[in-house]
């Protein structure tokens, strides 16, 4: 009996990182091959959207900055262990290529798929290389990059394939953008899959700086950390406007396809999801994100022209009003920023990752 080959998939951390390689992972399924996850505590967390017949391994994991002198000792002894955990994996499934999307986890595999002349691969889902994905580029046989062109070092192979989003968005009717002059305004707020304590905050105030006659048609779905989902529904019950809060959506897909503006940070996936509905953007990077690659990455759409880019640091509860009323009370606006997220939105991105991992597996990828 032919064994079936193996895709190991290296993702850990947050949502950003996991929403990919959860959509590699079934098109892989399709195609009849074996796949191992390697994941660490916080992407186990979203495992369970993989397929049921995906091998999943929970490693040990540390940062690899070293701040603080007391939890030196400790971090060496989690990196030691999740190398030697990774290369268990290895010795025991012999994959035939493997993928990084990163987070902890990638490192690991990374260095031990390099130690065994195992094929490998990156992605990169920011417009700027993450920190494990800096020290392999050179090293792995293509990095698969989200925004074009993507600064790496010399002699790294770059493919521009896009961002895989989740499978479940897939195949999705989605209906033209349309604004309508009366009736409800859905507005979704997204704070990526950490939450984003700020929204809770200042989107209450923005609103209940506009005109009644704007917020009276509103229908707000937010996304909020668990601990602050109760008092965010009271401050807009408060308020008098209608509301859904949870820390998860489930059925994202259907608040997506049926928002008229779209609020969110600017991380990788919440981006490519977005684009891939056609609707307005309102991007409010994390200020101090590692190598402030949210704020590259809401400055890249936005020159695309299809979102509105706002600075936390100085960002006021009016000057929130102001950008969300001059969306949704401005039909050529609101349309040119719909018709730019669709024109840049990239759906074939998992064909386009899928035919790199195949290329790479069958050496097949050359360097331009």
């Amino acid at each position: 009996m032919k064994l079936k080959p193996v895709l190991l998939i290296a993702a850990g951390g947050t949502g950003g990182h996991m929403f990919p390689a959860q959509a590699l992972a079934w098109e892989f399924k399709k195609l009849g091959w074996s796949v191992v996850l390697v994941t660490d505590k916080r992407g186990a967390r979203f495992s369970d959207t993989f397929p049921l017949e995906v091998t999943k391994f929970v490693q040990n994991s540390s940062s690899l900055r070293f701040r603080d002198p007391i939890r030196i000792p400790k971090a060496i002894y989690l990196i030691f262990s999740s190398i030697f955990q990774a290369f268990c994996v290895f010795m025991r499934l012999r994959p035939r290529v493997v993928i990084g999307f990163g987070g902890y986890p990638s490192f690991a595999a990374i260095l031990i798929a390099k130690a065994l002349n195992v094929k490998s691969i990156l992605h990169e889902q920011n417009a700027v290389l993450g920190r494990v994905n800096r020290i392999f580029s050179r090293r792995v046989d293509a990095v698969a990059c989200s925004f074009w062109p993507t600064k790496a070092p010399p002699g790294t192979i770059m493919r521009f394939t896009g961002n895989p989003i989740r499978n479940t968005l897939i195949n999705k009717n989605i209906p033209s953008f349309y604004l309508p002059s009366k009736g409800p305004l859905n507005l979704v707020i997204i704070g990526g899959s950490q939450g984003a304590r700020i929204f809770s905050k200042i989107v209450p105030e923005a609103v209940e700086l506009l005109p009644k006659t704007l917020t009276n048609r509103f229908k707000i779905f937010q996304q909020a950390r668990l601990e602050d989902c109760n008092e965010l529904e009271k401050k807009y019950k408060e308020i008098g406007v209608s509301s859904t809060v949870e820390d998860f959506f489930q059925n994202i897909e259907k608040i997506f396809s049926s928002a008229h503006l779209i609020i969110a940070r600017a991380g990788a996936s919440t981006i490519a999801e977005a684009l891939f509905f056609g609707k307005p953007l309102l991007l409010i990077p994390i200020p101090f994100s590692l190598g402030d690659h949210q704020k590259l990455n809401a400055q890249r759409i936005s020159d695309l022209g299809a979102a509105i880019c706002l600075e936390e640091n100085t960002l006021t509860g009016l000057q929130l009003a102001k950008k969300i009323s001059a969306i949704l009370e401005n039909q050529r606006l609101a349309h040119n920023l719909a018709k730019a997220a669709s024109k840049n939105a990239r759906p074939q991105a998992i064909q386009n990752l899928r035919d790199l991992v195949l290329d790479v597996s069958e050496g097949h990828l050359v360097a331009k």
